[in-house]
């Protein structure tokens, strides 16, 4: 009774720990889908695409497909994108049953 215990308070652990590091990747291709959508030839819309390419490459990838990214520039100097994410299971089972990750990234727009 107490080994089943402690193999449920691992796998929890565990589950937490893969949320908080898809969290961060998270936030790493957000930041990076930011930089590449301010560039001066590039559409606000291809913040998505590049921020799920990146996500497709990393131990999240199961969810990277759940990846939606949301650019704002408002025609300012800044670009903002919104990025939301199925949080990742430790089976395809599990996907989802954690709360979504949501993240924000700013970044300086390139001027032509």
């Amino acid at each position: 009774m107490v080994v089943v215990l402690l193999v449920v308070l691992f796998l929890a652990l565990v589950s937490v720990g893969l949320w908080a590091y898809s969290r961060i990747l998270l936030t790493s291709a957000a930041a990076q889908a930011a930089r590449y959508a301010a560039n001066a030839d590039v559409p606000d819309s291809a913040a998505t695409a590049r921020a799920q390419e990146i996500m497709s490459h990393s131990l999240a990838a199961g969810t990277a497909g759940t990846v939606r990214c949301s650019p704002e520039s408002g025609g300012g100097v800044l670009i903002e994108v919104h990025c939301t994410m199925q949080a990742p299971g430790l089976l395809p089972l599990l996907n989802g049953v954690m709360p979504a990750i949501t993240v924000t990234a700013h970044t300086v727009r390139e001027q032509p």
